[in-house]
């Protein structure tokens, strides 16, 4: 799933703009739906390929997926206006916590209560849901996309997510980040819970609860304080990642139960604010043409990183132990910090809800010159 996202990613950073926003979000509803009712019937089949058709539904299903996110994330800014960036953001972000904590509750519940085919019938119904609700949005005459760019017009994002200060600082945060993340993995949190808590599964179960709820939180508050992050959304970025290394140091160090799952209900709002604070910042920092396939360009590198993730710091947990793997992600994190504060392109920045002067990239130059 790891290569079809990469797959995915790449081949949408060369072609995506030249779609519809919306007939591909309608498009990709309807294809996940079609998927995942095609692969109902090999869960009942007793053949090898039974399981060959199941891994390529999933590839197929994981390419299209990488298209999503950059698709959801351009056509935001399309439908609000500059100032309502943030309080968008974090109601979208809000909405799809509350979901996925709902699903997560009720995904365990149904596993135990109801059989697989049927549990892919409601998943193909939810996505059949999305495509039709995509088209609602192109009815209420919303510009759903600019015209696709000429292809004299258009810029290597490689080179141009490092040609932008601002992109390529944030970009390596994500690096860093997407590292220290992977030990918030059900695997690594288990045996944290079991070998350093001393707790079993529930403490694990209430250890993730926590974080959810902490996500909630943070959501909310960057609704409720949307002018206020307006001001302060590229500061709330670095200080995000501060606070998250020095809570998860105190986590990894905390014998107690309870104070683990106080850490971990803290962790949410710091984290959730700053995906919201660096999502206005893309935002704001990329052109309307450049936003869904810089994204996707962004996420052919972040999503074989994050599969890489996991095998590093489980490979380092065997080869040390679970809470220095934890100290490690610790950091990672007051590193990324480091970054960001060292870098005069993302101090510096200050959201307008004023249109933006065209982004600055840097030249040969001044690239070659050291680091301010």
């Amino acid at each position: 799933m790891s290569a079809a996202g990469f797959l995915g990613g790449l081949f949408a950073s060369r072609h995506i703009q030249q779609f519809s926003i919306i007939g591909l979000l309608h498009g990709i509803g309807w294809a996940r739906a079609v998927l995942a009712c095609l692969m109902i019937p090999p869960l009942s089949w007793q053949h090898p390929a039974a399981l060959i058709l199941l891994l390529v539904a999933l590839f197929v299903f994981s390419f299209i997926g990488a298209w999503y996110s950059p698709l959801r994330f351009a056509l935001l800014p399309l439908l609000v206006s500059r100032d309502e960036y943030v309080r968008a953001n974090g109601t979208t972000s809000l909405i799809h916590q509350v979901l996925q904590f709902a699903g997560w509750a009720a995904g365990g519940l149904l596993v135990s209560h109801v059989a697989a085919p049927a549990i892919l019938g409601i998943a193909s119904g939810g996505f059949l849901l999305s495509g039709l609700l995509s088209k609602r949005i192109a009815s209420k005459g919303q510009p759903a996309s600019g015209k696709p760019r000429p292809a004299r017009l258009v810029v290597p994002l490689w080179k141009k997510m490092y040609q932008i200060p601002l992109i390529r600082t944030i970009t390596l945060m994500d690096l860093l980040e997407t590292l220290a993340n992977a030990i918030w993995s059900t695997a690594l949190l288990l045996a944290f819970t079991k070998t350093v808590l001393g707790k079993n599964e529930e403490w694990w179960g209430l250890l993730n609860g926590a974080y959810f709820i902490g996500a909630v939180i943070g959501s909310y508050a960057a609704v409720s304080a949307a002018k206020l992050l307006q001001r302060k959304t590229g500061i709330m970025i670095g200080v995000s990642a501060f606070c998250m290394g020095i809570l998860t140091a105190l986590f990894a160090l905390s014998p107690l139960p309870i104070v683990a799952f106080l850490l971990c209900l803290g962790m949410g709002p710091f984290y959730q604010i700053r995906d919201i604070c660096q999502e206005t910042v893309l935002q704001d920092a990329l052109e309307e043409a450049e936003r869904a396939p810089m994204l996707a360009a962004r996420e052919a590198i972040l999503a074989p990183w994050a599969g890489m993730s996991y095998v590093i710091m489980g490979y380092l947990a065997d080869l040390t132990s679970i809470a220095t793997v934890y100290l490690l992600a610790a950091g990672l994190y007051l590193f990324s910090f480091v970054l960001f504060v060292s870098q005069s392109a993302a101090r510096a920045y200050r959201f307008s809800p004023d249109p933006p002067s065209p982004v600055q990239t840097e030249s040969p130059a001044k690239r070659d010159k050291p680091a301010s």
